[in-house]
């Protein structure tokens, strides 16, 4: 049986199709929006950095060596510095997506980590949203960013979509918690109206500035390992066509 704040926070999580609403009437109103999503693995570092002293570095949680450290990008950060950016990046975005799942599973509740909000978004938007509603979203958007470690994803992403929705991808890679002030640089000068990112747990803080802070505001949505649910994969790569569609838009944009 649910308590009275497992109901609580049911009652205020934003459904995926509502967010999907919310986000679209963003993009067609100019308005800025960030969504930040985290979980598990946000939690098991939340309670490592209480353990240890401000400029301390970090160390792996029980029973994780430094690969672990090395993936999740958080390698050589000190614990202070990853504290300070997971409580922007969850109290600054306009939009907080925790793991629905702790909501009845202790090991994924990052809801008690912050100070409670007005309402939350069902952090399985990503899955939730249908290839019709990703499809409108890009178009709307006519331009998107994709910020990422993995080039092959991005170049995925720019073959399909310049050549088959006619839309705009630019691409910043992001590796490790060090690339952050740069990449939000960049991102800010960066025209895209739309930003799909994935920056790791020290990473998510760069959503909400590059959000509000550009030269326009932008909708920045923290994507992590679901960015290959937008590469639009059930898509031809037409690469001439794409090349094409890339020189007209530089053309036209210069």
């Amino acid at each position: 049986m649910l308590t009275p704040q497992q109901l609580k926070w049911c009652l205020k999580t934003i459904s995926a199709n509502a967010f999907f609403i919310m986000v679209m009437d963003a993009l067609r109103s100019n308005q800025a929006l960030s969504c930040i999503r985290m979980a598990d693995g946000e939690k098991m570092l939340m309670e490592q950095v209480s353990k240890q002293k401000f400029n301390e570095v970090l160390t792996p949680p029980e029973g994780y060596g430094q690969d672990w450290m090395k993936t999740y990008g958080v390698e050589g950060i000190t614990a202070g510095e990853l504290k300070m950016r997971l409580t922007i990046a969850a109290t600054q975005c306009s939009h907080f997506a925790p793991s629905i799942t702790g909501i009845h599973d202790p090991k994924y509740n990052v809801y008690k980590l912050w100070t409670e909000r007005e309402f939350f978004v069902d952090n399985f938007w990503m899955e939730a949203w249908t290839r019709e509603q990703k499809t409108d979203l890009f178009k709307q958007a006519g331009h998107v960013l994709l910020i990422h470690r993995n080039a092959s994803t991005a170049d995925s992403m720019q073959l399909r979509v310049q050549a088959n929705l006619g839309v705009k991808v630019h691409y910043i890679p992001l590796n490790n918690w060090r690339q952050c002030p740069e990449v939000i640089e960049k991102a800010h000068e960066n025209k895209a109206s739309l930003v799909l990112f994935s920056g790791g747990p020290a990473g998510k803080y760069i959503g909400p500035q590059i959000a509000t802070e550009g030269i326009r505001p932008k909708i920045v949505l923290d994507v992590g390992h679901g960015a290959d649910l937008f590469t639009f994969s059930h898509l031809p790569i037409d690469r001439p066509k794409a090349e094409a569609f890339h020189a007209r838009w530089a053309a036209a944009n210069h």
